[in-house]
C-alpha cells in the first residue's frame, strides 16, 4: 500500500489537496482511502459528503474516512484509563470528574495513527491518503514512537519490580491500588504496534510526506522549520505544495507590492527545498469543494504526473568510516539550522541532537554506540558528528 501524509500550517489547503490527490489516483485506477487524522475535521465539507467514524464511498474506486478520536483512544488506551481512573475515584471520592481529567494531550491523536496501522494490516487499498493535522501537531506525534521506546526499554520494568514488592496497594498511606497486569500487557502492546507503525511510517519505499504552504513568509518559514526536523527524524519528504498563487493579472496596481513579496516567498521556498518535487497551484476563483473542482484542481497540479509516485529524496541519516583513524562518523541531513542552535550529546547507546528548543534522540549502532563522541561539524545542510574509541568531548 502506497501511503501518503499531508502536513502543513492551518489554513493553506492542506485537504483540498490531500482530497484532489486521492480523487487523482482514484481516477488513475488505484483503489483509494482519503482519511482525515485532524480533530478539526474538514475532510467531509471539502467532498461535500457526508463522512465519519465508518469509512464512506465519494467517488469510483474513492472511500473516505474521518477519524473518531475518542473511540481511537478508547480501543487503545482503555486499560490504562481504567486504572488511572480507578486512583481518581480511589482519592477525590467522586469530587472531580475524572473523563475530564484523563483527557490527557496528544494521547487521542496518537491513537487516530494507529488507525493507519489497522487499514495497512486490512490491505484493503492501494493507496492511502492522510490528512494530517497541522504542522506543530503532527511533529509532537511522530515523535511519541520514539518516547514510548524509552517508556518500554526503560520506565516500564522499572514499574514492573515495584508493583511486584508490594501488596494490593502501591502504598498504604495513598491507597493507590497497583496496576493490574492487564495495564502492563495494554502498554506491552501499545507500544510493539506503535514501533510497527513508525517502521512503516520511515519505510520510504511506501511512505512519504509532503508540506503545504502559501506564498506568505510565516508559512514558508514554518514549512521549512518542518521539513528540517522531519528529515532529523528520518521520515521521508518527497514533494512540497506551494497553494493559492495570486496570478500576474490581479497583482497590478496598488497589488504590485504584494506581487513582489509573494515573488520573494516563492524564491525562499524553492531555495529551501531545492531537492524536492514542488507543485504549483494558482488561487482558485472560488473555494476548492466537491469533486467537480477537486477533480479541477488535481489536473491543475498534476497534468500527466502520477501524485502516487515516490520522488527522490535525500538521505538523511547516513554512516561513514575514516579508514586513516577508523573514527565512524554520523551524517544527519538537517536542513536550515545554524551552528549556534545546535547541541550534541551522547547518552549511552543514544545520540542527543538539540535545536532551538527541539530535542532528538537517535538510537546508535553498535560501531557507534560504543565509541565515545569526539566533535561534529555543520555546513548548513549536514550534521557530521563523529566516534572514536579513547577521550571524547
Amino acid at each position: 500500500m502506497r501511503i501518503i501524509l499531508f502536513t502543513g500550517k492551518g489554513g493553506t489547503g492542506k485537504t483540498s489537496i490531500a482530497a484532489a490527490t486521492a480523487l487523482r489516483t482514484a481516477q488513475q485506477g488505484k483503489k483509494t482511502l482519503v482519511m482525515s487524522t485532524d480533530q478539526a475535521h474538514s475532510l467531509a465539507d471539502c467532498l461535500e459528503i457526508p463522512v465519519g467514524a465508518q469509512i464512506t464511498r465519494a467517488a469510483d474506486g474513492l472511500d473516505a474516512l474521518e477519524v473518531d478520536m475518542a473511540k481511537e483512544s478508547e480501543k487503545a488506551f482503555g486499560e490504562v484509563r481504567g486504572y488511572l481512573r480507578q486512583i481518581l475515584d480511589e482519592k477525590q471520592r467522586g469530587q472531580i470528574d475524572a473523563e475530564e481529567v484523563l483527557l490527557f494531550p496528544g494521547l487521542e491523536e496518537l491513537a487516530s495513527l494507529l488507525r493507519i496501522l489497522e487499514i495497512v494490516e486490512e490491505d484493503a487499498y492501494d493507496v492511502l491518503i492522510v490528512d494530517c493535522a497541522p504542522t506543530g501537531e503532527t511533529l509532537s506525534l511522530l515523535r511519541y514512537p520514539e518516547q514510548l521506546r524509552v517508556l518500554s526499554d526503560k520506565v516500564m520494568p522499572l514499574l514492573r519490580s515495584i508493583t511486584s514488592a508490594f501488596g494490593g496497594l502501591i502504598s498504604r498511606r495513598t491507597e493507590v491500588p497497583k496496576p493490574r497486569d492487564a495495564v502492563f500487557t495494554e502498554l506491552d502492546k501499545l507500544v510493539k504496534r506503535l514501533s510497527v507503525l513508525h517502521e512503516i511510517l520511515t519505510d520510504r519505499s511506501r511512505t512519504t510526506l509532503r508540506i503545504v504552504m502559501t506564498p506568505e513568509q510565516i508559512v514558508v518559514r514554518e514549512a521549512a522549520r518542518s521539513y528540517m526536523w522531519l528529515s532529523a527524524f528520518d521520515y521521508g519528504v518527497d514533494a512540497v505544495y506551494m497553494n493559492r498563487i495570486w496570478p500576474e493579472e490581479a497583482l497590478r496596481g496598488d497589488f504590485a507590492g504584494y506581487g513582489a513579496l509573494q515573488d520573494r516567498y516563492m524564491g525562499q521556498a524553492a531555495e529551501h527545498f531545492s531537492g524536492l518535487q514542488m507543485f504549483r497551484l494558482p488561487l482558485q476563483e472560488r473555494e476548492i469543494r466537491g469533486l467537480k473542482m477537486l477533480a479541477a484542481a488535481a489536473e491543475a497540479l498534476y497534468g500527466s504526473t502520477d501524485p502516487a509516485q515516490i520522488f527522490p529524496m535525500e538521505e538523511v541519516y547516513t554512516m561513514e568510516r575514516d579508514p586513516s583513524d577508523g573514527t565512524w562518523y554520523i551524517q544527519i541531513r538537517l536542513p536550515g539550522a545554524s551552528a549556534a542552535e545546535i547541541a550534541i550529546e551522547k547518552d549511552e547507546g543514544d545520540l542527543l541532537l538539540t535545536v532551538r528548543n527541539e530535542s532528538r534522540r537517535f538510537h546508535l549502532p553498535d560501531n557507534a554506540a560504543g565509541r565515545s563522541l569526539t566533535g561534529w561539524e555543520y555546513d548548513g545542510q549536514i550534521l557530521r558528528v563523529g566516534f572514536a574509541y579513547g577521550s571524547g568531548r
